[in-house]
């Protein structure tokens, strides 16, 4: 069975280490506790935990690992001034193995310089640093986009785990990128999909970047750009928290697009096809028109 590795410094979230490490170790991993120096014995924050370090980052690779987890909690603002521990985080996403950080864990994601134009979640104070390092921040109890998987909370652990072990039995595609079409079926991720007359989901929440990449396909659209993607994700974000649709301009701001008309220019004047694509149910008649 593979190896999977969990780093961790001081002041971890006691229940983001002890829930994946045992989950894991009862799925049959190897799990390798890593840290700042072996044989250290690390405290969690709430003192309901402590984790003995088995290798520093400096003597292990990604290419020991299938798979490493970033638990939350003081440990990674601790562990992001660490230039091998850094290091290491990077060697994994540069390898496109899955990572799963959740609440602070992103952090090290940020130092490392892996999230740029990526989909993720996070506890919520380090949403602003996500989206002012270039990345597309969604509140969602866990969310996979390619080889990175966030969630928010301790109170998400168990989607939080779930896609842990989805992910080593079905690695992501090599390279640290949104889900591509070349390696994505279309027609498997929208078999048996519940849609109204206008092509609107009936059950919005089973949408994934897969699924959105077959909705594409049916609007025409065989590739989504970086720019159509961020707009998708920020009109999705906006429906999730007000239910209703963006005024246009504000929508563009938040996808990070300097052009005011960006839905129009990406869309080609047809708003209603990332509405589709984003997985949002039926707008109204209203808002179609205005779509």
């Amino acid at each position: 069975m593979s190896a999977v590795a969990i780093i961790v410094g001081e002041g971890f979230e006691d229940s983001e280490f002890q829930i994946p490490y045992e989950r894991l170790q009862e799925a049959g991993y190897i799990v390798d506790i890593i840290g700042t120096e072996a044989g250290a014995a690390i405290k969690g924050k709430r003192d309901q935990s402590v984790a003995r370090i088995d290798f520093s980052a400096r003597a292990v690779s990604a290419d020991d690992y299938a798979l490493l987890v970033i638990p939350g909690g003081h440990s990674p603002d601790h562990l992001r001034t660490n230039p091998d521990v850094v290091s290491l985080v990077r060697g994994f996403s540069d390898a496109g193995k899955p990572i799963a950080a959740i609440c602070h864990g992103p952090q090290l994601l940020i130092e490392a310089g892996v999230v740029r134009g990526r989909t993720l979640t996070s506890w919520a104070s380090v949403k602003t640093d996500l989206v002012n390092a270039g990345a597309v921040w969604i509140d969602q109890a866990v969310v996979i986009d390619g080889n990175l998987i966030t969630s928010r909370k301790p109170a998400d652990l168990d989607a939080f785990c779930d896609a842990i072990e989805n992910s080593l039995q079905y690695p992501p595609p090599q390279g640290p990128q949104v889900a591509s079409s070349a390696t994505v079926n279309p027609r498997k991720h929208l078999s048996g999909l519940k849609r109204d007359e206008g092509g609107f989901l009936l059950s919005p929440e089973n949408w994934d970047e897969h699924l959105a990449l077959g909705l594409a396909k049916q609007e025409g659209l065989d590739e989504l750009s970086e720019a159509q993607w961020q707009i998708i994700f920020a009109l999705r974000e906006h429906y999730q928290q007000h239910r209703n649709v963006p005024d246009f301009h504000h929508l563009c701001k938040s996808a990070h697009q300097d052009d005011v008309y960006c839905i129009e220019r990406h869309f080609n004047n047809e708003g209603i096809k990332a509405w589709r694509i984003a997985g949002l149910p039926d707008p109204g008649e209203e808002a179609k028109a205005y779509l």
